[in-house]
């Protein structure tokens, strides 16, 4: 076979693991637009996405991305896009009650 062929399967391989490597300690991903909050990937719990959807609608937050990794145990928030300083505090505020098995519970699932 071609050495181009091995190539490719090579990088096929490692463009793989590295997505799933990257996924696989995210608990969710969310997406806001004109202060209305959308579940992209993963499950969390009603409630907490309810607090979250509040604290986007009340700082009017626009295209925005905040994604929730499990690092060492403890829920993690990586923001990018628009929020400020005040909104993501509010946001690692509100996560922080939550324990990672519980958002891992929820019942709230992206499509």
């Amino acid at each position: 076979m071609s050495s181009w062929f091995w190539l490719s399967l090579v990088c096929f391989v490692l463009l793989t693991f590295r997505y799933v490597m990257r996924h696989a300690s995210e608990l969710f991903m969310l997406r806001v637009r004109a202060g209305k909050l959308e579940l992209r990937r993963g499950r969390l719990p009603p409630a907490l996405f309810s607090e979250l959807a509040e604290i986007a609608a009340r700082e009017r937050l626009d295209d925005a991305e905040i994604r929730v990794l499990t690092e060492s145990g403890v829920p993690r928030l990586i923001s990018s896009g628009a929020p400020s300083p005040a909104s993501e505090q509010a946001f690692r505020n509100v996560l922080g009650r939550y324990p990672v098995s519980q958002i891992r519970a929820g019942r709230l699932r992206a499509h």
